[in-house]
């Protein structure tokens, strides 16, 4: 003879499952199974039911509530599989630690104020009379003339974000044009052009390709020079105080 069991055998039988599968994926096959078992035997129990006994309004209102309990689980776990699949496809996962970190990248001409103050750094080619930072708004204009080192090799400067006119530059990406000259008044080279910013986050385009924001300035994490666990930035400084680690491509630090 077969037996038949009730909704509530294997709903329970089907959450207790659930549970000891948590950290099972080979069990998925045999959750689903369970789950599916419960809806038919629910079904044929309406269908078939007796019209002077049915199904008591209480014990089915509970059976389905334990229903939507259960599909919500099975939904949540799905999609927390697929958000781990894509994050770990993408690459995500390494570059997580680089969320809090002051990093260093090569730039041209942007710079980025993080909490009122942009951290910069270049080379010259030799010892100069004057080395002057020009700092410009979207625009175009400038806002800041900043007296910059003017040593032979590295030079470093953290800028309070002061402007020409008062007041202090808001948190933002500015292009900057470093303007060196010797003794004889002549422009020399500025080469090896940096700027250090904590990472804020990571996001990823379209194409699933991954970038590091530091403020509202887009690196890729192969852009990375330098990693800093904390650095210091008063204004002007030149020294290098830094704590942290140094990549390979960091030959000047």
């Amino acid at each position: 003879m077969t037996t038949i069991s009730s909704n509530s055998e294997v709903l329970n039988d089907y959450l207790a499952s659930t549970q000891s599968a948590a950290t099972k994926v080979d069990d998925s096959s045999s959750i689903w199974g369970e789950f599916n078992t419960f809806l038919q035997i629910l079904t044929t129990q309406l269908q078939n039911q007796d019209p002077t006994e049915p199904v008591d309004a209480s014990e089915f209102t509970n059976q389905l509530v334990q229903y939507a309990e259960v599909e919500q689980q099975i939904s949540t776990n799905d999609k927390l599989s697929d958000i781990t699949k894509i994050l770990n496809s993408n690459g995500i996962t390494p570059v997580l630690d680089y969320i809090g970190q002051y990093v260093e990248t090569s730039t041209t001409d942007e710079m980025v104020v993080q909490g009122g103050v942009g951290m910069m750094s270049y080379v010259l080619n030799g010892e100069a009379l004057s080395a002057e930072i020009s700092v410009q708004d979207e625009n175009g204009d400038v806002i800041a003339t900043i007296d910059g080192p003017s040593e032979l090799g590295m030079n470093r400067i953290a800028w309070d974000g002061g402007l020409d006119e008062g007041g202090v530059a808001q948190d933002g990406v500015y292009k900057f044009v470093i303007t060196a000259k010797d003794g004889a008044g002549d422009t020399m080279e500025v080469s090896d052009i940096r700027i250090i910013g904590q990472v804020s986050s990571i996001e990823t385009d379209e194409d699933g390709k991954l970038s590091l924001k530091i403020g509202d300035l887009s690196i890729a994490d192969s852009d990375i020079l330098s990693v800093f666990a904390a650095i210091a930035t008063s204004p002007d400084s030149t020294e290098d105080t830094s704590e942290g680690d140094t990549t390979e491509d960091d030959t000047t630090t």
